[in-house]
């Protein structure tokens, strides 16, 4: 349960969501994000503590890069490091490692004030799974596809914008421990704003809704994953094409999901 805040979700994307690269340009992020809760969402959706006064602390950096191949097409990799930590009143249990790859490709359908995007992503199993229930593992042990639409409008000359993503992850089974995770539906709506000369706020809705879940073909109610979150964020404007932005992603609905806020920092550049 340690690792699901920030294994289920990758990194928050600084740049504005449905927009691609031009050719031959790079992006890069370096992002932290850090979360200690003992509460969690149970079964039936309720907030609960975690049980025998359990302490869930989890803390992730990612790598993003984006590169545009042409002006339509941009390519993307994401690899994280976890620091994963579970506590209650009969054990200590922790992992450190590097978390399971996601390569990506995002193609470009419409151009102009408004513009589409779709997309594909798949997660390796890189990161260590191990199948031991007193051991919290930094990978998932099993390979994802995700296929996504977005939409996204720009408000300019006003500096503002609005982004929309639908996605569907498709998920393997992972065959150490015969589980077969259902596949997920997921969204996120994002709107940004420039307050000032270099000053930005922007304001993201996402979520993540799990189907049935299997082991050895029988239904585990404690694998079928929900949560939606919040997130208001700031963004500074370090220099031309390099900016920091602190996020403070929130819990408000989940499913055998940790619940609480996760603080994020994040920098990235565009070269």
């Amino acid at each position: 349960m340690g690792a699901l805040i920030l294994l289920g979700c990758p990194s928050p994307r600084a740049w504005a969501g449905a927009w691609v690269l031009p050719a031959r340009r790079a992006w890069g992020q370096i992002s932290l994000l850090s979360q200690d809760t003992t509460e969690r969402y149970f079964l039936d959706g309720e907030r609960t503590p975690y049980f025998f006064d359990g302490r869930n602390r989890t803390t992730g950096a990612f790598l993003d890069l984006r590169y545009g191949v042409t002006d339509r097409l941009e390519v993307v990799a994401q690899l994280p490091v976890y620091r994963l930590e579970f506590d209650d009143l009969s054990d200590r249990r922790s992992s450190t490692g590097l978390g399971d790859l996601r390569l990506a490709a995002r193609w470009n359908l419409r151009k102009g004030s408004t513009v589409a995007t779709v997309g594909a992503a798949l997660k390796f199993p890189t990161g260590e799974f191990v199948n031991d229930a007193e051991i919290v593992p930094v990978g998932e042990g099993q390979h994802d596809v995700d296929l996504s639409a977005e939409v996204g409008h720009s408000f300019w000359p006003r500096p503002a914008y609005l982004s929309v993503l639908a996605g569907y992850r498709l998920r393997g089974t992972n065959r150490e421990n015969g589980i077969s995770p259902g596949d997920e539906f997921f969204w996120t709506a994002e709107v940004g704003h420039r307050l000032v000369s270099r000053l930005g706020v922007k304001g993201v809705a996402r979520g993540l809704h799990g189907q049935r879940s299997t082991s050895f073909g029988l239904e585990i109610q404690t694998l079928k994953r929900e949560v939606i979150y919040l997130q208001p964020g700031l963004v500074w404007e370090l220099a031309p094409d390099r900016d920091l932005e602190l996020s403070l992603p929130f819990t408000v609905k989940g499913r055998n999901w940790p619940a609480g806020v996760t603080v994020g920092l994040g920098f990235y550049t565009r070269f």
